[in-house]
């Protein structure tokens, strides 16, 4: 690759595993109690560049340690959902 010139990279996540992902946060008994029934109603999906994340929508003030929290439980689905 030459210099100055960049390669586009995608990422790809299936909507099977994306449907999956959002089934089991709105399971989560401490996401209802931050977010509400659906979770899912809480949450974004955003993508930034070659990034998706899944992020609160910010109508929720949460507090650092429900934000913490948050971020586990995320983690730990994302991994459990893992190809």
């Amino acid at each position: 690759m030459e210099k100055g010139n960049k390669k586009k990279e995608r990422v790809a996540v299936r909507c099977d595993v994306l449907v999956d992902i959002i089934e089991d946060l709105n399971k989560k008994k401490e996401l209802q109690d931050i977010f509400g029934i659906p979770v899912s109603k809480g949450l974004v999906v955003v993508a930034d560049n070659n990034d998706l994340r899944i992020e609160d929508a910010g109508a929720v003030n949460m507090t650092e340690e429900e934000r913490k929290r948050f971020i586990e439980i995320l983690d730990e689905v994302i991994k459990a959902n893992s190809i």
